[in-house]
């Protein structure tokens, strides 16, 4: 599994549909803004910025071990909480790009049909009166 410190600075994500051979995608590391309404569920204000935090050093590049130290975690709850995120960061980027496949196709819709009639001007189909 690519971590975010592979990353530079970019979160690798995968369809969390697909199979774990499915290639990565790198999307941007997401503003404080979009990180505070992905974690809005959490309550707790320190421990979310504490979760911002330890996620800055890994795509900064820090080691789990440089990542969790300054917080007293061990190196496997860093990478759960890295893991966690990118799950969040998954299902946020996979929701929108369904959302706008969705408005594409409604779009589509109506240009389709208009070429239909369009090409049966052009191109009138025998009489089917017979």
């Amino acid at each position: 599994m690519i971590n975010l410190k592979e990353g530079l600075g970019k979160v690798p994500i995968r369809n969390s549909t697909q199979h774990e051979a499915t290639p990565y995608l790198l999307v941007d590391f997401p503003s404080r803004e979009e990180f505070e309404v992905m974690y809005a569920r959490h309550k707790d204000q320190a421990l979310r910025d504490r979760y911002w935090d330890i996620l800055q050093h890994r795509s900064q590049g820090k080691t789990l071990e440089e990542s969790g130290k300054p917080f007293g975690i061990t190196r496997e709850r860093v990478r759960q909480i890295e893991a966690k995120f990118q799950r969040k960061v998954c299902e946020k980027y996979w929701s929108q790009t369904e959302a706008n496949i969705s408005k594409i196709c409604r779009l589509l819709t109506p240009i389709e049909l208009s070429l239909d009639s369009e090409m049966h001007e052009m191109f009138p189909l025998a009489d089917d009166s017979h």
